[in-house]
């Protein structure tokens, strides 16, 4: 009976514990509201940049403070944009003006309970917007298969290069849509007969500011894919052979993929160099590397690399009896350091990278491809796949 009433005594107070610490813990959540409005902002200072302004400010000393916005129109139709800077910067960045017309922007501070202050206006005078600028070096030349287009982004601003093609109503519809951040931006759209064509191109940015369209009259040079069935590898005195089960016919089997061809590692020889035997002849127009995927611009994908090429075999692997075709650099669209990557990158990775030919080099039967420097920096390379293009009528 003892027993039991102690045990009655324990559960009572152990009951009372959570009523204890609900009494003494600090107040967590949402804070009190109120319906004060916090003050404004002060001092503010402009500085106009391509296509909007940084505005800086004096923050006020609310406690309870918790962010700055500004609100203005990006075009004449009356609706707004908004843009916030934490109530840990005194700076806020308003984008997006297609023109250079002085605009008026609202500034407003509000506080934990939504509280806003009154607002302060200042002027700003966007400078020429990174479309119109960009819009003002695009250049469109017929390419094999197709056309070729070329911009200028030293901004590196987010835009959208947008090819359009004349159509059998006399209408000029989009065929092509590049989104690029580059510096020296290109982007080529094939596929095309070789007959004259009416085409059209344009920048546009993601608030929907467009550049003026550029029109051309442009005829298609003729390219096709050359046939990888037809295609041998050969091993010439200085090259390098397959490690680990990574042929060279990997490179022509039509997978994209974190497989290939592999030079061997660890072999005291650098650079290393791989002959293909295209089984005809032809005039190349392009090559089409593949990276491994696993590893996009990174590991032993080639970075630096030279193509050449022969119609007539030479057995002794002699570079003298082989014409430099090309020289080849591997280009990060984003730019970013080595182990980074972006959306653009990727595509860029899986989709093939292109290197054009000058259209005064002769025809070839045989190539050579001398790898001088691979993404890692490292002694061995890999091609996922390999495509060529070009005439071999």
């Amino acid at each position: 009976m003892e027993a039991m009433k102690k045990i009655k005594i324990f559960l009572y107070l152990f009951a009372l514990i959570p009523s204890y610490f609900a009494c003494t813990e600090e107040p967590v959540g949402q804070q009190p509201i109120d319906r004060i409005a916090p003050d404004p902002i002060s001092d503010v200072k402009v500085k106009n940049t391509p296509g909007g302004a940084i505005l800086t400010y004096k923050l006020p000393q609310d406690e309870d403070l918790l962010y700055v916005k500004a609100v203005y129109s990006l075009k004449d139709d009356g609706v707004m944009n908004e843009s916030r800077a934490s109530l840990y910067t005194d700076t806020l960045k308003v984008e997006g003006f297609g023109d250079t017309k002085e605009r008026q922007v609202k500034i407003i501070a509000v506080d934990r309970s939504k509280n806003e202050s009154v607002g302060v206006d200042v002027s700003i005078t966007p400078l020429e917007a990174p479309v119109t600028s960009i819009g003002e070096t695009v250049d469109l030349v017929a390419d094999f298969g197709g056309v070729h287009a070329y911009w200028e982004n030293p901004s590196r601003a987010e835009i959208s290069v947008v090819i359009l093609k004349q159509d059998d109503n006399d209408e000029y519809v989009p065929i092509e849509t590049f989104y690029s951040t580059v510096i020296q931006g290109d982007g080529a759209c094939r596929g095309m007969d070789t007959i004259p064509s009416a085409f059209g191109i344009y920048i546009q940015d993601r608030w929907e500011n467009r550049s003026e369209t550029k029109y051309f009259t442009l005829t298609p040079i003729y390219e096709t894919e050359f046939d990888r069935l037809k295609f041998k590898a050969i091993l010439l005195p200085g090259d390098q052979p397959s490690t680990y089960g990574w042929i060279m016919e990997h490179m022509w089997d039509g997978i994209v993929g974190d497989q290939g061809f592999s030079s061997p590692g660890g072999t005291g020889i650098w650079p290393h160099s791989v002959t293909i035997d295209f089984g005809l002849t032809g005039q190349i127009s392009r090559v089409r590397l593949f990276q491994r995927t696993g590893f996009i611009f990174a590991e032993g994908n080639p970075k630096k690399f030279e193509v050449y090429g022969c119609q007539t075999l030479d057995q002794t692997g002699d570079w003298n009896n082989w014409a430099k075709l090309m020289d080849c650099t591997s280009v990060k669209p984003s730019g970013l350091p080595f182990g980074q990557y972006n959306d653009e990158d990727r595509n860029v990775a899986i989709n093939g990278e292109d290197f054009v030919c000058s259209p005064s080099n002769p025809k070839v039967r045989y190539i050579r491809i001398k790898v001088t420097q691979t993404w890692a920096g490292g002694d061995n390379f890999q091609i996922s796949e390999l495509k060529v293009y070009g005439d071999n009528r």
